[in-house]
């Protein structure tokens, strides 16, 4: 049995083709993600290659040796850039441009050799640039998107498949003397090897689709600037928490809700800038994160107001982690503005309590830690309030927000 080398070009010419095409459609509705170009660009880079490859035919044969392996080289290189692009949201590695001019400079000696070691070379040179890539997604890629497991696993098998067909040549040099040569250890290695290859594209273009429709989820609940829920999955995750208290009764956790409004922030963008008054708000969601446990909630519920689910906290377990919080903003500026000034803020809260085997609404919640949000700003600000409790906590702290 014998598989006539022509035709598997063309046939993976045709397949590169039709992979381009897609990639280039896909493109027009995803004009901002530069790995998928990168990839596209792999792809024409490869058409090449096997369009030289092919033209040997009617090219001479050091012309269409040095121009098809070499472009399939750099279609090779720009996948790993692709996944870099993808994986680690960075540049390309530098190695992927240095490397050139010693892989031109290798290629260009291939006519000096023998059919068989020039298939040795360029198999084990194709086999060491798809290593890379197989590493990249094995340690930043393979617990993200399903899709990018099959990219793996498909360059994976190419990688082999080149490996296998190094050894074959080294083993069986009678079946490599020219590459339109009727050979099935020839054909059946370099049909593998490069119909993986076609398989990792479609996998990857499965994969950037995956992340995008993952990043809009994520955008649909969560504010864009810091990172927070967003009002609606804020109330809708504080409305959940009630209904399972309800369900649960007496052998139910209490529920307590805060809402968290920074001291005349008005003043930090008027003072400092916009982008500072965003920084400060970031700054400010980063010190609630580092206190809250893994069953809390930080949502951003206004411009400068902030909520907090917390299930199994009663008002006083609120109280505490709130004046937690209150401290620690207050104690050193959040963010500097453009002209190095710090920026110092302090936050007032509401708390309200939801008992165990309440039966409170959700709305009914907000509006009490509502309450207690306006009765620790017009008590003097930079306090927490409980709803309910004839207590409050009061600070002495002077409002700053600038030195």
């Amino acid at each position: 049995m014998q598989l006539h080398t022509p035709t598997l070009l063309v046939t993976l010419l045709l397949g590169f083709l039709l992979l381009t095409l897609e990639l280039g459609v896909a493109q027009r509705g995803l004009r901002a993600r530069p790995e998928l170009r990168r990839w596209t660009l792999g792809n024409w880079a490869m058409l090449g290659g096997f369009a030289m490859l092919f033209a040997r035919l009617v090219l001479p044969e050091w012309l269409s040796l040095v121009l098809g392996n070499g472009l399939i080289a750099l279609g090779l290189l720009a996948y790993v850039q692709a996944l870099h692009l993808m994986l680690r949201q960075a540049p390309p590695p530098r190695w992927t441009w240095q490397v050139q001019p010693a892989m031109w400079l290798g290629l260009l000696l291939l006519p000096l050799w023998s059919q068989d070691m020039r298939t040795v070379a360029v198999s084990l040179l194709f086999a060491a640039l798809l290593l890379p890539a197989v590493r990249l997604i094995l340690r930043h890629g393979w617990r993200d998107e399903p899709s990018l497991r099959t990219v793996a696993v498909t360059l994976g098998l190419a990688l082999l498949a080149l490996l296998v067909r190094a050894g074959h040549a080294l083993s069986m040099p009678e079946e490599y003397q020219s590459v339109m040569q009727h050979s099935l250890g020839q054909g059946a290695t370099f049909l593998m090897a490069f119909m993986a290859l076609l398989g990792a594209g479609f996998g990857f273009q499965l994969a950037v689709f995956e992340r995008v429709a993952r990043q809009m989820e994520h955008l649909a609940s969560h504010d864009g600037l810091t990172g927070c829920l967003n009002r609606s999955t804020t109330d809708a995750l504080l409305a959940h928490e009630l209904r399972r208290a309800r369900r649960e009764g007496r052998e139910s956790r209490p529920v307590s809700f805060v809402l968290m409004d920074l001291d005349h922030f008005k003043q930090v963008n008027d003072q400092h800038g916009h982008r500072t008054g965003d920084a400060v708000l970031r700054a400010f969601a980063a010190i609630i994160r580092q206190r809250l446990r893994g069953s809390d909630a930080l949502g951003r519920t206004g411009g400068e107001e902030f909520g907090l689910v917390l299930p199994g906290a009663d008002a006083e377990g609120a109280r505490v982690l709130l004046e937690a919080i209150r401290q620690a903003v207050a104690a050193a500026p959040l963010a500097t503005d453009e002209l190095g000034r710090p920026v110092r803020v302090t936050v007032s809260a509401g708390i309200a309590e939801a008992p165990a085997g309440t039966t409170v609404s959700a709305d009914r919640l907000y509006g009490r830690a509502d309450q207690a949000l306006y009765e620790a700003k017009h008590g003097g600000r930079n306090r927490v309030e409980v709803y309910g409790d004839s207590n409050p906590v009061q600070a002495a702290l002077p409002l700053n927000t600038s030195t």
